[in-house]
């Protein structure tokens, strides 16, 4: 009875250590899948993260690139209008140096010859007014053949303005408008030459 009671305890041994190495082997295999399936979840949010940042990166990419030609494009721009500013400022300068009072005579001695027989009106700066009255009243009333009135106009600087037949004619040859005819011609041409400095 003894050897029986040896062998059930035996048995009953034998079977937990067995249940026990089964309920382990079945943890530690649960545990190896459960891992695997961490890390393969892990590696996949992985991939994605390093996908997103290498499009992330494409797309900052093409901004920057996109942000630096706008850039480009302005400062060419400014500068360019700044080379247009210059150059018409540089323009007036010269127009109000090359329109003296002798240079004037000439202009007006020349229109003469188109309106020979009507009165006109001469608009001049106050100084100007001054300097060529009798000039105007004088040779140049002569060459015109007709009535001629002299008048100082505080919008002019350098220059005059002829009109004829009450203002019905007029012709402005003030430094304004002679600078503005000009810059009109110059235009196209600085504009021109901007774009040909940035291809270069």
């Amino acid at each position: 009875m003894a050897e029986d009671l040896q062998h059930l305890i035996n048995k009953i041994k034998t079977e937990a250590v067995d249940k026990a190495e089964a309920e382990a082997s079945q943890i530690v295999s649960e545990a190896k899948a459960k891992a695997a399936q961490i890390i393969k979840d892990a590696e996949a949010e992985a991939k994605t993260k390093l996908e997103k940042a290498d499009k992330d990166s494409l797309a900052y990419a093409e901004r920057s690139e996109k942000t630096l030609q706008q850039a480009a494009r302005d400062v060419v721009l400014t500068v360019g209008e700044d080379v247009k500013k210059a150059v018409l400022g540089i323009l007036e300068l010269n127009v109000d140096k090359a329109l003296t009072p002798e240079l004037v005579q000439q202009i007006l001695l020349t229109l003469a010859n188109g309106y020979a027989g009507q009165a006109a009106m001469v608009s001049l700066s106050e100084s100007d007014a001054k300097k060529l009255n009798s000039f105007i009243i004088g040779e140049f009333q002569k060459k015109l053949g007709a009535g001629v009135e002299v008048q100082s106009e505080g919008g002019i600087s350098t220059g005059f303005k002829l009109s004829f037949e009450n203002g019905k004619v007029s012709h402005d040859w003030t430094k304004t408008a002679i600078a503005d005819a000009l810059s009109a011609i110059l235009r196209p041409a600085l504009a021109k030459a901007v774009q040909n400095a940035v291809k270069d």
